[in-house]
C-alpha cells in the first residue's frame, strides 16, 4: 500500500515538473487591435547587428511632447544638444506610405546622423506591415532582419538593416522601428549615421530614445 502511495505521489510530481518545464516555451505577451497574440521580444543579442548590451545614453531632451519642437503621437527621451526640428507638409517627404513628420540631427552633439519620426497616413494598423512597406521602399536596402516586440502598452515592430550609400561609400548599418499608437496609427523611428561606425558611436542614443518611449498625453 505504502509502495502504491509513493509510485501516485511520484508520478503527480513528474507531471508537474513536466507542465512546469513546458510553460517556459515560447510565450506571448499580451494583445493588438487586430486580436491576434502579440510574440514576446526577441531574446538578447550582444554585438551586431542588434546591439543590445549596448547601455543607453543619459537623457537630456525630450521629444514629442507638447510645447516642443516636435509634437508627435509618441514621446522619448535623447541625450544633451541632439535639435529637433518638424518637417512639415509642405515637404512632402513620404517612404512606403510614412510620412516624414520630425528630424533630430546628432551634429551639435558632435556625431553625423539623424534620427526621424514618420507617421503612417493610410494602413491597418500592423506595426510589422508598416516597416515592410517601408523599407520595401527604398531600393538600397539589404540584410533586413526583423523582431517583434512591446515597450509597456506599445506593440512594436524593428528591423536591423544595411543601406547602400547613395555616394558611392560603403553599407552603413541603419534601424528602424514601428509602433502602433492608440486609434490605430502608427508611428516609425529610424535611426542612421554617416557610416556604421557613426552609428555604433551614436547607438547609445536610439537605446535611449527606444527605451522611454511612450503615448503622448
Amino acid at each position: 500500500m505504502f509502495r502504491r502511495i509513493c509510485a501516485a505521489v511520484l508520478a503527480a510530481l513528474i507531471l508537474a515538473t513536466a507542465a512546469g518545464c513546458a510553460d517556459d516555451g515560447p510565450r506571448t505577451t499580451g494583445g493588438r487591435a487586430g486580436g491576434g497574440p502579440v510574440p514576446a521580444p526577441s531574446p538578447f543579442v550582444s554585438g551586431p547587428p542588434w546591439y543590445d548590451d549596448t547601455a543607453p545614453a543619459g537623457a537630456g531632451v525630450t521629444v514629442g511632447a507638447k510645447g516642443t519642437p516636435c509634437e508627435l503621437p509618441v514621446t522619448f527621451s535623447l541625450p544633451a544638444r541632439w535639435t529637433a526640428e518638424p518637417v512639415g507638409d509642405a515637404a512632402g517627404t513620404t517612404l512606403g506610405g510614412s510620412r516624414l513628420r520630425c528630424e533630430v540631427d546628432a551634429k551639435p552633439a558632435g556625431n553625423v546622423g539623424f534620427l526621424r519620426v514618420w507617421a503612417v497616413d493610410e494602413g491597418t494598423g500592423d506595426v510589422r506591415a508598416a516597416l515592410e512597406e517601408f523599407l520595401a521602399d527604398d531600393d538600397r536596402v539589404s540584410e533586413i532582419e526583423y523582431r517583434r516586440g512591446r515597450r509597456g502598452p506599445l506593440d512594436l515592430a524593428e528591423a536591423t538593416y544595411v543601406q547602400a550609400d547613395g555616394l558611392g561609400g560603403g553599407p552603413n548599418r541603419q534601424r528602424a522601428l514601428a509602433v502602433g499608437v492608440p486609434g490605430g496609427g502608427t508611428v516609425l523611428v529610424t535611426f542612421g549615421g554617416m557610416d556604421t561606425s557613426e552609428f555604433e558611436a551614436m547607438f547609445p542614443a536610439y537605446q535611449l530614445a527606444t527605451g522611454t518611449l511612450r503615448v503622448s498625453r
